[in-house]
Protein backbone atom coordinates (compact mmCIF):
# COMPACT_ATOMS: atom_id res chain seq x y z
CA UNK A 1 0.00 0.00 0.00
CA UNK A 2 2.99 2.30 0.21
CA UNK A 3 4.17 4.57 2.98
CA UNK A 4 1.23 6.19 4.49
CA UNK A 5 0.59 9.98 4.16
CA UNK A 6 -0.98 10.40 7.66
CA UNK A 7 0.11 8.46 10.90
CA UNK A 8 -2.98 8.95 13.56
CA UNK A 9 -1.29 8.96 17.58
CA UNK A 10 -4.02 8.13 19.77
CA UNK A 11 -2.89 7.46 24.03
CA UNK A 12 -5.17 5.36 25.55
CA UNK A 13 -6.07 4.34 28.62
CA UNK A 14 -9.97 1.92 29.57
CA UNK A 15 -11.58 3.71 26.77
CA UNK A 16 -13.08 0.46 25.38
CA UNK A 17 -16.68 3.44 25.16
CA UNK A 18 -15.19 4.99 22.42
CA UNK A 19 -12.10 3.65 20.80
CA UNK A 20 -13.93 1.40 18.38
CA UNK A 21 -15.91 4.40 17.02
CA UNK A 22 -12.89 6.60 17.20
CA UNK A 23 -11.15 4.29 14.86
CA UNK A 24 -14.59 4.04 12.62
CA UNK A 25 -14.66 7.67 12.49
CA UNK A 26 -11.05 7.68 11.25
CA UNK A 27 -11.55 5.35 8.38
CA UNK A 28 -15.11 6.72 7.26
CA UNK A 29 -13.18 10.74 6.68
CA UNK A 30 -9.84 8.83 5.53
CA UNK A 31 -9.98 5.60 4.16
CA UNK A 32 -11.03 6.55 0.62
CA UNK A 33 -9.14 9.70 0.29
CA UNK A 34 -5.40 8.90 1.64
CA UNK A 35 -2.84 6.05 3.16
CA UNK A 36 -2.83 6.27 6.62
CA UNK A 37 -1.89 4.63 9.95
CA UNK A 38 -3.21 4.61 13.61
CA UNK A 39 -0.73 3.81 16.34
CA UNK A 40 -2.68 3.37 19.66
CA UNK A 41 -0.41 4.07 22.74
CA UNK A 42 -2.21 2.18 25.90
CA UNK A 43 -1.24 3.28 29.68
CA UNK A 44 -2.47 -0.15 30.71
CA UNK A 45 -5.97 -0.46 29.97
CA UNK A 46 -7.69 -3.56 32.02
CA UNK A 47 -11.01 -3.37 29.49
CA UNK A 48 -11.11 -4.57 25.96
CA UNK A 49 -9.53 -0.99 24.68
CA UNK A 50 -6.30 -2.90 22.98
CA UNK A 51 -8.57 -6.12 21.30
CA UNK A 52 -11.06 -3.51 19.79
CA UNK A 53 -8.15 -1.57 18.51
CA UNK A 54 -6.29 -4.69 16.91
CA UNK A 55 -9.50 -5.72 15.52
CA UNK A 56 -10.12 -2.47 13.82
CA UNK A 57 -6.38 -2.33 12.19
CA UNK A 58 -4.68 -0.21 14.82
CA UNK A 59 -0.76 -0.97 15.31
CA UNK A 60 -0.93 -1.28 19.40
CA UNK A 61 1.58 -0.42 21.69
CA UNK A 62 1.93 -1.17 25.69
CA UNK A 63 3.43 1.77 27.75
CA UNK A 64 1.85 1.22 31.50
CA UNK A 65 2.74 3.76 33.97
CA UNK A 66 3.48 6.42 31.14
CA UNK A 67 2.69 10.68 31.07
CA UNK A 68 -0.07 11.44 28.40
CA UNK A 69 3.38 13.09 26.77
CA UNK A 70 5.61 10.08 26.94
CA UNK A 71 2.55 8.23 25.38
CA UNK A 72 2.45 10.63 22.47
CA UNK A 73 6.16 10.70 22.29
CA UNK A 74 6.74 6.74 21.65
CA UNK A 75 3.91 6.67 19.01
CA UNK A 76 5.12 9.44 17.28
CA UNK A 77 8.55 7.55 17.37
CA UNK A 78 6.81 4.52 15.49
CA UNK A 79 4.73 6.47 13.04
CA UNK A 80 6.00 6.40 10.11
CA UNK A 81 4.49 9.25 8.16
CA UNK A 82 5.14 12.71 7.37
CA UNK A 83 2.30 14.46 8.98
CA UNK A 84 1.10 13.58 12.47
CA UNK A 85 -2.06 13.99 14.21
CA UNK A 86 -2.55 13.92 17.66
CA UNK A 87 -5.67 12.41 18.77
CA UNK A 88 -6.87 11.62 22.02
CA UNK A 89 -9.32 8.45 22.13
CA UNK A 90 -12.58 10.10 22.97
CA UNK A 91 -12.51 12.34 19.90
CA UNK A 92 -14.24 11.57 17.17
CA UNK A 93 -13.63 13.13 13.62
CA UNK A 94 -16.40 15.13 12.41
CA UNK A 95 -18.10 15.75 9.27
CA UNK A 96 -15.86 17.33 6.22
CA UNK A 97 -12.69 16.52 8.42
CA UNK A 98 -11.53 14.00 5.18
CA UNK A 99 -12.18 16.71 3.02
CA UNK A 100 -10.22 19.08 4.49
CA UNK A 101 -7.53 17.40 5.54
CA UNK A 102 -6.44 17.20 2.01
CA UNK A 103 -5.62 20.57 1.74
CA UNK A 104 -3.79 20.66 5.39
CA UNK A 105 -1.39 18.20 4.17
CA UNK A 106 -0.33 20.09 1.31
CA UNK A 107 -0.01 23.08 3.06
CA UNK A 108 2.16 21.58 6.00
CA UNK A 109 4.03 19.89 3.47
CA UNK A 110 4.69 23.53 2.03
CA UNK A 111 5.00 24.58 5.39
CA UNK A 112 6.26 23.08 8.33
CA UNK A 113 6.64 25.35 10.45
CA UNK A 114 2.90 25.78 10.77
CA UNK A 115 1.19 23.52 13.64
CA UNK A 116 -2.67 23.31 13.58
CA UNK A 117 -5.60 20.53 14.46
CA UNK A 118 -8.28 22.80 15.85
CA UNK A 119 -10.52 23.40 19.07
CA UNK A 120 -12.80 20.70 20.20
CA UNK A 121 -15.96 20.74 19.19
CA UNK A 122 -19.33 19.53 21.41
CA UNK A 123 -21.38 15.99 20.91
CA UNK A 124 -25.26 16.49 19.76
CA UNK A 125 -25.74 14.80 23.53
CA UNK A 126 -24.35 18.31 25.37
CA UNK A 127 -25.90 20.04 27.87
CA UNK A 128 -25.51 23.96 29.34
CA UNK A 129 -22.04 23.66 30.36
CA UNK A 130 -20.74 22.61 26.94
CA UNK A 131 -22.67 24.83 25.27
CA UNK A 132 -21.44 28.31 27.46
CA UNK A 133 -18.13 27.23 28.10
CA UNK A 134 -16.74 24.90 25.60
CA UNK A 135 -18.58 25.10 22.11
CA UNK A 136 -18.09 29.04 21.42
CA UNK A 137 -14.04 28.37 21.43
CA UNK A 138 -14.08 26.37 18.51
CA UNK A 139 -14.59 29.19 16.04
CA UNK A 140 -11.07 30.58 17.11
CA UNK A 141 -8.71 31.31 15.06
CA UNK A 142 -6.40 32.83 16.58
CA UNK A 143 -4.89 31.12 19.68
CA UNK A 144 -2.26 29.97 22.20
CA UNK A 145 -2.37 26.76 21.37
CA UNK A 146 -3.89 23.45 20.15
CA UNK A 147 -5.27 21.16 22.10
CA UNK A 148 -3.67 17.60 22.25
CA UNK A 149 -5.94 15.93 21.80
CA UNK A 150 -6.46 17.06 18.37
CA UNK A 151 -3.59 18.40 17.02
CA UNK A 152 -1.27 18.22 13.45
CA UNK A 153 1.93 18.78 12.66
CA UNK A 154 4.83 17.89 10.23
CA UNK A 155 7.40 15.13 11.43
CA UNK A 156 10.50 17.44 10.99
CA UNK A 157 9.06 20.31 13.12
CA UNK A 158 7.94 17.53 15.70
CA UNK A 159 11.58 16.45 15.80
CA UNK A 160 13.02 19.86 15.81
CA UNK A 161 10.90 20.59 19.28
CA UNK A 162 12.34 17.70 21.24
CA UNK A 163 8.52 16.39 21.37
CA UNK A 164 6.30 16.56 24.27
CA UNK A 165 7.81 17.54 27.71
CA UNK A 166 7.18 13.59 29.42
CA UNK A 167 7.64 15.55 33.07
CA UNK A 168 4.08 17.14 32.06
CA UNK A 169 1.18 15.52 33.78
CA UNK A 170 -1.24 17.90 32.24
CA UNK A 171 -0.74 21.23 30.20
CA UNK A 172 1.51 19.26 27.90
CA UNK A 173 0.19 20.55 25.00
CA UNK A 174 0.12 24.52 26.01
CA UNK A 175 3.72 24.07 26.77
CA UNK A 176 4.52 21.97 23.99
CA UNK A 177 3.26 24.73 21.35
CA UNK A 178 4.58 27.66 23.62
CA UNK A 179 7.99 26.24 22.98
CA UNK A 180 7.22 25.65 19.52
CA UNK A 181 6.23 29.65 18.99
CA UNK A 182 9.58 30.53 20.86
CA UNK A 183 11.47 28.14 17.96
CA UNK A 184 9.64 30.40 15.15
CA UNK A 185 6.23 27.99 14.56
CA UNK A 186 2.50 29.59 13.96
CA UNK A 187 0.25 28.44 16.19
CA UNK A 188 -3.15 28.08 13.31
CA UNK A 189 -6.67 26.68 15.14
CA UNK A 190 -8.21 25.41 11.70
CA UNK A 191 -12.30 25.50 12.81
CA UNK A 192 -13.05 23.52 9.25
CA UNK A 193 -11.29 20.44 10.75
CA UNK A 194 -14.05 19.81 12.82
CA UNK A 195 -13.87 16.86 16.11
CA UNK A 196 -16.16 16.26 18.65
CA UNK A 197 -14.95 15.60 21.94
CA UNK A 198 -17.21 13.34 24.00
CA UNK A 199 -15.12 13.30 27.13
CA UNK A 200 -16.52 17.04 28.16
CA UNK A 201 -17.56 16.84 32.06
CA UNK A 202 -21.95 16.36 31.99
CA UNK A 203 -21.89 18.20 35.18
CA UNK A 204 -20.91 20.44 37.62
CA UNK A 205 -19.04 17.84 39.85
CA UNK A 206 -16.72 16.41 36.62
CA UNK A 207 -16.05 20.03 35.45
CA UNK A 208 -14.53 21.10 38.80
CA UNK A 209 -12.62 18.02 38.61
CA UNK A 210 -11.67 19.06 34.96
CA UNK A 211 -10.45 22.32 35.89
CA UNK A 212 -8.77 21.09 39.10
CA UNK A 213 -6.74 18.56 37.48
CA UNK A 214 -5.86 20.73 34.49
CA UNK A 215 -4.68 23.69 36.74
CA UNK A 216 -1.88 21.48 37.75
CA UNK A 217 -0.27 22.19 35.02
CA UNK A 218 0.53 26.10 36.10
CA UNK A 219 2.41 24.40 39.12
CA UNK A 220 5.36 23.81 37.49
CA UNK A 221 7.34 26.64 37.89
CA UNK A 222 6.95 30.11 39.10
CA UNK A 223 7.47 31.52 35.35
CA UNK A 224 4.41 29.18 34.56
CA UNK A 225 2.33 30.50 36.96
CA UNK A 226 3.72 33.90 36.36
CA UNK A 227 2.90 33.79 32.83
CA UNK A 228 -1.03 32.84 33.55
CA UNK A 229 -3.59 35.18 34.10
CA UNK A 230 -6.09 31.86 35.56
CA UNK A 231 -3.30 30.99 37.75
CA UNK A 232 -2.59 35.06 39.21
CA UNK A 233 -6.50 35.08 40.11
CA UNK A 234 -6.45 31.57 41.72
CA UNK A 235 -3.38 32.27 43.69
CA UNK A 236 -5.02 35.34 44.44
CA UNK A 237 -8.44 33.77 45.22
CA UNK A 238 -6.56 31.18 47.18
CA UNK A 239 -5.17 33.92 49.40
CA UNK A 240 -8.27 35.59 50.02
CA UNK A 241 -9.50 31.97 51.52
CA UNK A 242 -6.68 31.58 53.63
CA UNK A 243 -8.06 35.35 54.73
CA UNK A 244 -10.82 33.85 55.42
CA UNK A 245 -9.90 31.71 57.48
CA UNK A 246 -7.46 33.50 59.32
CA UNK A 247 -8.68 36.85 59.57
CA UNK A 248 -12.03 36.27 62.31
CA UNK A 249 -8.92 34.61 64.62
CA UNK A 250 -7.05 37.80 64.70
CA UNK A 251 -10.51 39.54 65.76
CA UNK A 252 -9.14 43.12 63.67
CA UNK A 253 -12.06 43.27 61.98
CA UNK A 254 -15.57 41.95 62.21
CA UNK A 255 -16.01 38.48 61.03
CA UNK A 256 -18.45 38.88 58.91
CA UNK A 257 -16.06 41.07 56.75
CA UNK A 258 -13.79 38.27 55.62
CA UNK A 259 -16.04 36.57 54.08
CA UNK A 260 -17.82 38.92 52.44
CA UNK A 261 -15.25 40.49 51.07
CA UNK A 262 -14.25 36.80 49.63
CA UNK A 263 -17.53 36.73 47.81
CA UNK A 264 -17.13 40.07 46.48
CA UNK A 265 -13.49 39.18 45.15
CA UNK A 266 -15.00 36.06 43.53
CA UNK A 267 -17.91 37.49 41.92
CA UNK A 268 -16.21 41.09 40.86
CA UNK A 269 -13.44 38.76 39.18
CA UNK A 270 -15.78 36.14 37.51
CA UNK A 271 -17.81 39.19 36.52
CA UNK A 272 -14.54 40.56 34.49
CA UNK A 273 -13.79 37.58 33.29
CA UNK A 274 -17.27 36.86 31.96
CA UNK A 275 -17.54 40.48 29.79
CA UNK A 276 -14.47 39.55 28.45
CA UNK A 277 -15.03 36.11 26.99
CA UNK A 278 -18.81 36.82 25.95
CA UNK A 279 -17.11 39.72 23.38
CA UNK A 280 -16.55 36.92 21.10
CA UNK A 281 -19.27 35.73 18.74
CA UNK A 282 -21.59 33.47 19.57
CA UNK A 283 -21.24 33.40 22.97
CA UNK A 284 -24.02 33.82 25.64
CA UNK A 285 -25.57 32.68 28.79
CA UNK A 286 -24.13 35.91 30.70
CA UNK A 287 -25.39 35.07 34.23
CA UNK A 288 -24.34 31.07 33.85
CA UNK A 289 -20.58 32.25 32.49
CA UNK A 290 -20.21 34.14 35.69
CA UNK A 291 -21.57 31.11 37.75
CA UNK A 292 -19.04 28.22 35.92
CA UNK A 293 -16.45 31.22 36.03
CA UNK A 294 -16.64 30.84 39.74
CA UNK A 295 -16.78 27.22 39.49
CA UNK A 296 -13.29 27.73 37.62
CA UNK A 297 -11.43 29.81 39.57
CA UNK A 298 -12.40 27.81 42.58
CA UNK A 299 -11.39 24.67 41.16
CA UNK A 300 -7.85 26.07 40.37
CA UNK A 301 -7.26 27.50 43.38
CA UNK A 302 -8.11 24.28 45.20
CA UNK A 303 -5.70 22.89 42.35
CA UNK A 304 -2.94 25.05 43.98
CA UNK A 305 -3.83 24.23 46.97
CA UNK A 306 -3.10 20.51 46.12
CA UNK A 307 0.41 21.06 45.47
CA UNK A 308 1.49 23.22 47.63
CA UNK A 309 0.05 20.42 50.16
CA UNK A 310 1.90 17.83 48.29
CA UNK A 311 4.96 19.89 48.53
CA UNK A 312 4.92 19.94 52.30
CA UNK A 313 3.80 15.98 52.65
CA UNK A 314 7.04 15.37 50.22
CA UNK A 315 9.34 18.24 52.84
CA UNK A 316 8.01 16.44 55.83
CA UNK A 317 8.67 12.39 54.78
CA UNK A 318 12.34 13.64 53.47
CA UNK A 319 13.33 15.62 56.93
CA UNK A 320 12.24 12.21 58.67
CA UNK A 321 13.99 9.72 56.50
Amino acid sequence: MGRPELSFIIPTLNEEVHIGGVLDAIRTQVGQRLRYEVVVVDNGSCDQTMPIARSKGALCLAAPGCTISALRNLGAARAEADILVFLDADVYLGKGWGERIVEVLARLQNAPEIVTGSLYGISEENNWIERIWFAPRTTRTEVGYINGGHLILHRQLFLQSGGFDTAWETGEDCEFCARLRRQGARILNDPELQVVHAGYPKTLRGFFARERWHGRGDCRSFARLASSKPALVSLANLCMVVACLVGPITRLLPWFIFPSAYVVFLAGVSLAASVHRLRAPGTSGFVATIFLYMVYFTARSVSLADIALQSLRQKYVASIN
